[in-house]
Parts: structure tokens; sequence; C-alpha cells
């Protein structure tokens, strides 16, 4: 293992010297910004459907967004259900909302083909909807799961009898089950945003999606410590301190993205 792991970070750092990859962190940072407001509003709709609001979903984030900025988003994202007239709205969001999943295709193609997958923009655009809608939905089960889970165990432990004993597992299970649902939801799209030619199979990606979910939390707890306790950026960016300090979070996760796709090629070619 130690063989293989050395071989890996070999194969990384010889193709990160692709020129290609100096500033793809920045473009997935910035589409990531363009598609998380049009993807909270598809989470909306589909928990206004079920009756729930985003609020339930925002109190299980671990996002270092300053007050401000939170207050902007709730009012920007109150839900009404779906109707004929806001059809257009959600086909927007949905275009919108895939940028992210878009750019991510075009880097992960171009890594596992070893650069000679550039890929058409059309059938791109059409893969980078899809794996979005299936991404939202993921997300809304991850909520579904956490806010009826408790309902569900207390209802079969009613009928048998064992109330207080899956009460007590539920306590301890409910965080490691949503923790496990990020991890699929990352590795859905880890699988099916590659073109078929460059897929490998849905075990393949899960180095990097553990990678990837992993190194995006101490990311976030890391920058957040970091921001709150040793820089004073205010004091460089004046009024657009918040904003600095989100786009800059964006940039590290995005790097955290685009090195999950690089353990799983290299996890591959050292197979």
């Amino acid at each position: 293992m130690k063989t293989r792991i050395s071989e890996m970070l070999k194969l990384a750092f010889k193709q990160f010297q692709d020129p290609y990859y100096q500033g793809v962190a920045a473009q997935v940072a910035f589409f990531f910004m363009l598609s998380i407001v049009p993807t909270l509003i598809l989470l909306s709709q589909l928990l206004g459907m079920l009756h729930l609001s985003l609020d339930t979903f925002m109190e299980y984030l671990d996002i270092d967004i300053t007050p401000e900025i939170i207050t902007r988003l709730q009012k920007m994202l109150k839900f009404e259900s779906i109707a004929s007239t806001n059809i257009v709205l959600l086909l927007a969001a949905i275009w919108a909302a895939s940028r992210l999943q878009f750019t991510l295709l075009r880097v992960a193609n171009y890594t596992l083909s070893d650069g000679k997958d550039a890929g058409t923009f059309f059938n791109d655009r059409i893969r980078s909807i899809l794996t979005m809608i299936l991404t939202v939905v993921a997300m809304v089960l991850v909520v579904l799961l956490l806010v009826y889970g408790q309902l569900v165990i207390r209802f079969l432990a009613d009928k048998l009898l064992i109330r207080k004993a899956l009460d007590t597992a539920w306590t301890y299970l409910r965080w490691p089950v949503a923790g496990g649902l990020y991890l699929l939801v990352i590795s859905l799209n880890y699988y099916a945003l590659p073109r078929k030619s460059n897929r490998g199979t849905f075990g393949e990606v899960l180095p990097g999606s553990i990678f990837c979910a992993i190194g995006m939390l101490l990311v976030t707890m890391i920058y957040s410590y970091y921001t709150e306790r040793v820089v004073t950026s205010n004091v460089i960016y004046g009024s657009m301190a918040s904003f600095a300090a989100l786009m800059f979070w964006f940039y590290f996760i995005s790097w955290v993205m685009i090195l999950g796709v690089f353990v799983n090629k290299v996890w591959a070619d050292t197979k």
C-alpha cells in the first residue's frame, strides 16, 4: 500500500503539471457561486411539495456563511407551491444550477482521458442537467430521512414495544446515516458526470468521493476557524469582506472537488 500511495502521488504530480489545471479551480469556484442559489431554489420547490421548509435543510449545513448572507438567502428562497406560472423560473433554475456539474464534468473527462477528451457542448450540457436533477432529488431524500426518520422509528417501536431502544439507536445513527447519504450524493456525481468511455465502476469512484467528503468538511472547519480567529479581512476588503471570505471558501472547496477526481484517476491507474 505504501508503494501504491507513493506511485499515486507521483502520477498526480505529473498530471498536475498540465497548464490546464492552473486556473480551473477558480472557474469551478465561480460556477459554484452561480449555482448554489438556483440549486437551493430547486430544493425549496421540491420541499414545498412535501410541505417542508428549506430551513429544515439549512439547519444541517455546516457552512461558513455570514449572518447577512444567510438573511439574504432566506428572503430569496421562500418557496411557493409549483404551478404553471413559475415553470419558466424552474427551467431557468435547472439550467443555472447545472453550471457547477458542467464544469466538473469537463474537468473529469479531461483528467480521466489524460487530456484527450474535450467533449461536446450539447451532450455535456444535457448530462450536467440530468446529474443536477439527480443531486437535488438525493438532497431531498436526505432531508426526508432526517425529518421523518425519527417518526418512522417511533411508529415501528410502538408496534414492536421497543420504543426506548429504537429512540436511543436513532440518536446515535442519525448523523452517521446522514453522513453516508452525503457521501452517496458526492459519489453519484463522480460516477454520473464522466462519459461512459471514461467512467469506471461505482466502487472505483469511492476513494475520490471519500477524499472529497472528508476534505470539504475539513476545509470548512479549518477555514471557519481561520477567518474567525486569525484574519480581519474587513481591514482589506471593507464592506466586501463577507463576500470575499465566501469566495475564498468556494475556491478551496473547488480544489477539493478537483483533487477528488485526481484521486479516482491515480487509484485506477495503479490498480
